[in-house]
């Protein structure tokens, strides 16, 4: 099925994000990174399906309220964290609509699509970590075990997220690395393949839609380029799928 694309729901995890979850599950029993975690849709779905203990950012104040809400429903097991997640540790201005919303990003180019301009009509100061400041300041929040999951939906910031992390990428080398890819990826000059450069021990698949399954995409082929609303994975050349 090449070049073939898919749509991802932005209300609750999507049946393709279900089901991967699921086939991964047993590679999941250490610590999973949940990046731009709203009201910790993706943590619940992993905490529910998994033993896995996780770690969440979201700088969005209301979000981050249900996400400690959550936190409140399995002890130990779920952080959360009021921070967002870039390439230097600063105060960015986060652009949103609702309190809780799903499209607010630190990227003001992405405002010029329209339904995302629509609903970004504020802005607060808010906090950005690295992941490499983060996690290799206090190496005690890594267990033996290392990564198992980092998942980033930032709504156009995953490239930089991704710059913020090489360190900790090529030394702890997480499992697997899921990113949104979408139409806010073409507005900030972006591509899948550009993202690969900067994971070269991993193979790229594509959650397909309706619970599909994986498909393996060459990030070189212009077709997998397309930005269309789409999960794809990073898969650790080890690990087979």
């Amino acid at each position: 099925m090449p070049g073939y694309k898919g749509s991802a729901s932005c209300d609750v995890i999507s049946a393709s994000e279900a089901r991967f979850i699921k086939a991964i599950s047993k590679h999941l029993t250490g610590l999973c990174i949940d990046i731009g975690a709203n009201k910790g849709q993706y943590s619940a779905a992993l905490l529910e399906a998994t033993a896995a203990r996780i770690i969440a950012f979201e700088p969005l104040p209301g979000a981050y309220q249900e996400l400690v809400a959550l936190s409140g429903k399995y002890p130990g097991r779920l952080l959360a964290i009021n921070n967002g997640v870039g390439d230097k540790n600063v105060e960015l201005e986060l652009y949103y609509g609702a309190e809780d919303s799903k499209l607010a990003s630190f990227s003001s180019e992405v405002n010029a699509i329209p339904f995302v301009g629509a609903s970004n009509i504020r802005s607060i100061l808010v906090p950005v970590v690295t992941l490499d400041e983060y996690f290799l300041a206090d190496k005690r929040l890594i267990p033996s075990s290392g990564i198992d999951l980092i998942k980033i939906d930032t709504e156009g910031y995953e490239y930089n997220v991704l710059l913020g992390a090489q360190t900790l990428i090529a030394t702890v080398r997480p499992r697997f690395i899921q990113i949104e890819y979408n139409l806010h990826q073409l507005i900030r000059n972006h591509s899948l393949y550009s993202m690969s450069l900067l994971l070269g021990d991993y193979s790229v698949y594509q959650l397909l839609p309706h619970g599909r399954g994986l498909f393996k995409v060459d990030p070189k082929d212009p077709e997998s380029n397309i930005c269309h609303y789409s999960n794809f994975v990073f898969v650790r050349n080890d690990l087979t799928m």
